[in-house]
């Protein structure tokens, strides 16, 4: 296995290892008083999601980044980075001490952007996290 490990990352630059964009799963739905969004967000919580609203063109985008699980060590030149993002990646280190046959889940970076209806008042938007699943409340204009 080890060895065609080495001839898969040969041929790939090592890429086929390392992170890719994370593509979350959406649902849209609505009822007589709301429209919601849920987007599945296995493994993340409410502090790695960001929500921007857009005025003039009433879009909503949603994003942020799953960290990955491999231990890239040569990102670690990047030295200005928040003490906090630290922590987490020394944490990771620790429990991937790990070599991986497979990997399925996907990692990285995120947006995914919304038009929202005529109806939809921007005034009161709601979002709550549960169980890696974001859900977001927009109430209808009556």
């Amino acid at each position: 296995i080890e060895s065609l490990e080495k001839q898969i990352s040969k041929a790939f630059n090592n890429d086929i290892f390392k992170s890719v964009d994370f593509n979350p799963k959406i649902n849209l739905s609505e009822d007589e008083k709301n429209y919601y969004i849920h987007a599945d967000l296995p493994g993340m919580n409410k502090d790695q999601v960001k929500m921007e609203l857009s005025d003039d063109d009433r879009v909503l985008t949603i994003s942020g980044e799953r960290e990955t699980i491999i231990d890239n060590s040569n990102e670690g030149a990047n030295a200005n980075k928040e003490a906090l993002k630290e922590e987490t990646k020394k944490e990771a280190k620790k429990e991937n001490n790990k070599k991986y046959s497979r990997i399925e889940c996907s990692y990285g970076k995120f947006s995914r952007s919304f038009t929202l209806p005529e109806n939809a008042n921007l005034e009161n938007i709601q979002a709550k996290m549960d169980n890696g699943v974001l859900e977001v409340t927009i109430n209808k204009k009556e």
